[in-house]
């Protein structure tokens, strides 16, 4: 199936932008252990880290919803992402298949 672009009222074609984010640095992070299904918190330069993005998405895409794992160090992100950005809809998933 094809997908249909939908016109907007100016005639200009609207889409919706996906940005993929990965999750701050954890303490599993830096000791190079392979996380998986831990879940360990972001340590203080994944917070940063979080930061950083998340003022940058506030300047460039201003995200309408976020979608994150709810894994402690996804959720975390994600939640930084949208206190900056300002967006209150914000989703989690379980991260296990």
């Amino acid at each position: 199936m094809s997908p249909t672009l939908v016109s907007a009222p100016s005639g200009a074609e609207e889409f919706t932008e996906v940005v993929v984010v990965r999750h701050g640095e954890t303490s599993g992070n830096t000791s190079r252990i392979l996380q998986g299904q831990l879940d360990p918190e972001l340590n203080e330069i994944g917070r940063q880290q979080a930061l950083v993005v998340a003022h940058r998405l506030s300047k460039e895409a201003k995200p309408a919803a976020i979608y994150s794992s709810d894994l402690k160090r996804a959720a975390e992100t994600a939640k930084i992402i949208a206190k900056v950005c300002g967006v209150t809809n914000v989703s989690a998933f379980c991260s296990f298949f």
